[in-house]
This record gives C-alpha cells, structure tokens and sequence, in this order.
C-alpha cells in the first residue's frame, strides 16, 4: 500500500501546482473597469432615448415634420391658369388655305336623284336585271275555301286508299280544332256500327260532326272493300 500510493500522490501534487498558476493567470486577465472620473461641476449623461414633451407622450412618433429639405423640384406646385374659351390655338400661327374668291375644292358634279325605284335601277350597269320591280302589284288570288281533308289508310298494310279535300263539309263550331283519326270496321253489307273515334280534334261537336259525315256524306261503308281502316281528318 505505501509503496503503491507514492506515485498517485506525486500526479495530485503537480495537478495542483498546475492548477493554481492557471488561476492566478486567468485573475491577471480578468479586471474590474475603473470608474469615470467626471471634471468638477459636470452631470452625469442620461441614456439615449426619445425626449417627449411634458404631458404629450408619443409626440416625435407622430411628427409630420418631413426628414428632407423642400425645393423646387421635390415639393413645388406650378401654377395653372386655365385658357379663355376659343383660344386653344392661338398659339399656332394663322395660313391660309385657300383663296378668298374662286373657292375650288375639286368636288365632282352633282348627280340627278332618280323619281322612284325604277329610274334608278334603270341605269344599273349589269343589264338592269330588275327592270320591272316596283312598277306594278302583283295580284294574289285568294285559295279557294276548303273544309277539310279526308285521308283513308288500310289498317293492315298501311296502303293508303283514300285522300281528297271534302269541300261540302261545314262544321258546326267556329272554334279552332286540330286533325282527327277514326277507326271504321267495313264487311261486305257496308259499315259494321258507327266509325269509333280514337284521336279527338279537341271539340266535342266538330267529332260528332264528321263522325256522321264520314258514313252518311261520304259514304266509307260503300266505297271500301271488307277490312279496317285507320280514317283521318285534318283542317
């Protein structure tokens, strides 16, 4: 054990003596600044801050005073004078154009106005294609009154095997109707029963109407060969 704790206690020894001259070093470095000296009669500066007058707190935040120097080229207004009415060119000296007498501008003749639409086309130059408008009405021939139109199809074959105007017909109502469709049954004695409407013109009297027509005017039993047809009425 002493022989054995004699190296140890040399390492603390030197450890220590390292440790002190380290420190006294460092104390030299470190120095505490000496206080300012202030000549006699001298106060002591206060710290830079924002001086604000008594009882108005935050006025220099605000001031409008502007951080530059006005002149004429940054902060000048030039006055405006507004001209007289009719004087916005006198400025521009006066020439003259054209002469005080003999005025000629190298207008062409005047031509004549045609009377009417024909005189004009008259002297068009391809032909006067339309020569004639205008000159005349043309007469419209007012189309004969019609009634109604009776179209007959086969109901098998959709052969249609009856269609011409009935211009005996005359409804009984004023009243505007639309086409119309029946269905009539035909054996060899004629009509099987009254034809059946199936599509309506929208009038009750106007179907009651060509319902008769259609067997007692027009006789369809009669005309038609044994079957079923599909019979329509239009204006």
């Amino acid at each position: 054990m002493i022989a054995g704790g004699t190296p140890n206690r040399t390492v603390w020894t030197w450890a220590s003596i390292v440790g002190v001259i380290g420190f006294v070093w460092f104390a030299f470095l470190v120095r505490v600044p000496a206080p300012v000296r202030l000549p006699d009669g001298a106060s002591p500066r206060s710290p830079v801050g924002i001086v604000e007058p008594a009882g108005t707190p935050g006025t220099m935040l605000f001031d409008l005073t502007p951080l530059f120097l006005p002149t004429e080229f940054n902060s000048s207004r030039k006055p405006y004078v507004p001209s007289e009415p009719g004087s916005a060119f006198t400025g521009f000296p006066w020439r003259r154009n054209f002469a005080d007498s003999g005025l000629d501008l190298g207008l062409p003749a005047a031509e004549a106005i045609p009377g009417n639409a024909a005189e004009a086309l008259v002297g068009d130059p391809p032909g006067a294609p339309f020569i004639g408008f205008g000159r005349s009405d043309l007469r419209v021939e007012p189309l004969p009154p019609r009634g109604a139109y009776v179209e007959i199809v086969d109901a098998g074959s959709g052969v249609r095997v009856l269609g011409q105007p009935v211009a005996d017909a005359h409804p009984p109502s004023e009243a505007p109707w639309k086409p119309m469709e029946f269905i009539a049954a035909v054996d060899s004695s004629g009509l099987v029963g009254p034809v059946v409407p199936t599509v309506g013109s929208g009038v009750g009297e106007v179907d009651d109407y060509f319902g008769r027509y259609l067997a007692e005017t027009l006789r369809v039993g009669e005309r038609l060969a044994p079957g079923f047809y599909l019979i329509s009425v239009g204006p």
